[in-house]
Parts: structure tokens; C-alpha cells; sequence
């Protein structure tokens, strides 16, 4: 295929459908980077973009990959076209699938050995369950948080935001009576943990609305933690005592604030150089 002339189609069928990069970009749920380097002959869309781009577009797949409107359609060279590509999609949607429970399945498998192991270990040393219960329960926390975004990838990201805002509390109280009932544990942990579930639940809206303006989201976020870092700090020293601001607090926050300044800097400047 030809990189250069396939981008240039794209651009004009683009344009005369009155579209920008952002929204050509947002209907096939990719960034508008990726189409911009389509635009610029860098590279051409993913195999599994090529039916539901042509949609959009309002041309054929067949036409899209030359790169230029057909004077004669024949519909039998589409229908094998799209029929190949369908396949393909099947196959690379079953391979990935695979790929992903093969990776959950080995994560799970190294925990259910960790766990193994600290027990055989306890038990070997003190002829008893001792301090193991603290890592196997640390453990099985960590399979509820991590498994739905191993095993799913980005679509499992909300069952892990899920099951840790499900799960901590509980998490923490078991800890608290392994660990025999720490002073305070609870009620800083508790309170730092409602906190962070809100705050993860913010970043994750946060992400979802700006789509793929990384820059932008990853601006806000970091901007974000400093009224809940401020928060944090008071919850801290309300209950256990201690300064809750000082000039270290006061140092992050600004390299904070330049930091996300840059960083709506940065893509402003990308988004100017893009059509």
C-alpha cells in the first residue's frame, strides 16, 4: 500500500465530511496523533480500524486501500475484502484473548506460589501460622486489585477501581488484627483510604472524559493531588498530631504546578502543528 497516497485520501474524505483529527479520532476510539501520522504517510491504520474507518469515510474498504475513489465498484471484490478482513480481526481478537488469559493465569499462579511459600516458611520456623497471615492476605488483596486489568487490560481498569474501593476497608481491618491492633491504624488508614478512592475514581473520569488528551488529563490530575495531598495531610495530623503544611509541601506543589504548566504547554503546541 501506499503510505503517502492513502493519507491524503484520508485527509480529503476528512475534510469534505467536515471533520477535525479529534473527531475522525474519537469515533474509532484511537488518538488523534495516530491519525495525523496516517494524514502524513508515517503509517496507515490498523488492520482492525480498516472496515469501521471506511464507514465513516463513506467509501468502500477496497477503495481505501488504494487510495483513490473507484470509477467501477465490483462488489464481489469488496465482499472478499471485507470477508478477509473480518476474519482477520476474529483471529487477532482470539489471539490477544489468549494472550490474556495466559497472563492472568501466570499472575495468579506466582501469587498462589508466594503464598506457598510464606506458609511453608511460618510453619517450618514456628510449627505454626504466625506473621504469614500478613502477606497472604496482602496477596489475595493484590489478585482482586490487579487480575480484572491483567486478564481485560484497559477495560478491566474499572472492576480493579472496584474492587479495591470494595475491598480495602476489609483489607484493613483483617491487617489491623494480624497486626494486633495497631494504635490509630485504623482510623488514619480508613480515612486515607475513602480519600484515595475518591481521588482514583476522579482520575478515572478524568481520563475518560478528556479521551485521548493525555497531556491535558495527566495536567489535571497532577494538579489535583495537591488539594487531596493537603487533605491527606490534615487527616494525618488531626488524629496523630504533627504540622500538616510546611515549606517541603510548599516546594512540591510549585514544581507540581509547572509541571502540569508544561504539560498543557506541550500539547497545545502538538495540537497548532496538526490540521
Amino acid at each position: 500500500m501506499d503510505n503517502e497516497k492513502i493519507g491524503r485520501f484520508i485527509t480529503d474524505l476528512r475534510k469534505s465530511n467536515q471533520m477535525t483529527q479529534r473527531e475522525l479520532a474519537d469515533k474509532l476510539n484511537i488518538s488523534d496523533k495516530a491519525v495525523s501520522k496516517w494524514e502524513r504517510g508515517l503509517s496507515y491504520p490498523d488492520i482492525t480500524l480498516l472496515i469501521p474507518l471506511s464507514s465513516i469515510l463513506g467509501i468502500t474498504v477496497t477503495e481505501l486501500l488504494n487510495g483513490e475513489r473507484a470509477l467501477h465498484e465490483d462488489p464481489d471484490v469488496e465482499k472478499i475484502v471485507v470477508n478477509a478482513l473480518e476474519y482477520s480481526n476474529k483471529a487477532t481478537r482470539s489471539k490477544i484473548v489468549i494472550t490474556q488469559n495466559i497472563r492472568a493465569s501466570a499472575f495468579s499462579f506466582l501469587l498462589f506460589i508466594a503464598i506457598a511459600v510464606v506458609t511453608i516458611v511460618d510453619i517450618a520456623n514456628t510449627g505454626t501460622l504466625t506473621w504469614a497471615g500478613i502477606p497472604i492476605v496482602s496477596i489475595l488483596f493484590a489478585w482482586l486489585m490487579c487480575f480484572p486489568t491483567i486478564k481485560s487490560g484497559a477495560k478491566g481498569i474499572v472492576y480493579s477501581l472496584v474492587a479495591f474501593s470494595v475491598f480495602i476497608i476489609p483489607y484493613l481491618y483483617i491487617l489491623n488484627r494480624l497486626l494486633g491492633g495497631v494504635t490509630n491504624f485504623l482510623a488514619v488508614s480508613i480515612r486515607v483510604s475513602v480519600i484515595t478512592i475518591i481521588y482514583m475514581w476522579i482520575i478515572y473520569g478524568i481520563y475518560r472524559k478528556q479521551g485521548f488528551r493525555k497531556l491535558i488529563a495527566s495536567a489535571v490530575v497532577n494538579f489535583l493531588s495537591i488539594p487531596f495531598s493537603l487533605i491527606i495531610n490534615y487527616t494525618i495530623a488531626s488524629i496523630i498530631g504533627g504540622v500538616w503544611f510546611d515549606a517541603w509541601n510548599l516546594l512540591g506543589f510549585v514544581l507540581i504546578i509547572i509541571i502540569s504548566a508544561i504539560l498543557v504547554a506541550i500539547d497545545v503546541s502538538r495540537r497548532k502543528v496538526r490540521v
